[in-house]
């Protein structure tokens, strides 16, 4: 009869500490023109306002139909209008196209983790755990999906852990006080 594992039953994971490159040199060009309008979409995106962002993504997407950042903010939109269905298809398509872009990968494990699928989720994130240099931005994509997995799995430490090797590489983010609440951490002293 085989061994059933027991469902709660943690196993121990040995895990090699390494250094991570994390820089601010750019990977994707755009043409002035797409540059112009990622001006204008970033911050509408950042705003929260995905209709219109998700108007200008299209725009820049009938100039530079390959660019999977063009894609991924145009997912982004679209989720935040409500249209997760139509976005999961983007971030699914762009994935299969370029499985080593990062943020389709991220994408595609926040959606596991709504599904509740965390080992998909987990299979997902793996990949990414023998990449060396990393964008900032990609950092940052990796850095929070990993603590909300952890935090998901009920792994506080290795969260914690997480979020100190994000706070290490970039200690005046502003993303990371929203982690640190999640967390239950006291900001320290400055």
């Amino acid at each position: 009869m085989p061994h059933k594992r027991h469902p709660r039953r943690r196993e121990i994971i040995d895990l090699t500490l390494v250094e991570f490159v994390v820089t601010d040199d750019q990977k994707i060009f755009h043409s002035p023109e797409v540059d112009r309008i990622l001006e204008e979409a970033n911050p509408l995106l950042h705003a929260r306002d995905g209709e219109a962002a998700e108007k200008l993504f299209r725009r820049a997407l009938e100039l530079e139909p390959d660019k999977p950042d063009l894609l991924n903010n145009l997912a982004a939109s679209l989720s935040l209008q409500g249209c997760a269905a139509e976005a999961l298809r983007l971030l699914e398509r762009l994935h299969r196209r370029d499985p080593d872009y990062l943020f389709a990968r991220t994408g595609l494990t926040l959606a596991a983790m709504r599904r509740g699928d965390l080992v998909r989720a987990a299979e997902l994130l793996e990949p990414l755990y023998v990449r060396r240099k990393f964008h900032k931005s990609e950092y940052d994509s990796l850095c929070a999906t990993q603590i909300r997995l952890l935090l998901l799995q009920g792994d506080l430490l290795s969260a914690q852990t997480w979020f100190d090797m994000w706070e290490d590489c970039d200690p005046a983010n502003p993303k990371l006080d929203f982690y640190r609440r999640l967390l239950d951490r006291p900001e320290e002293p400055k």
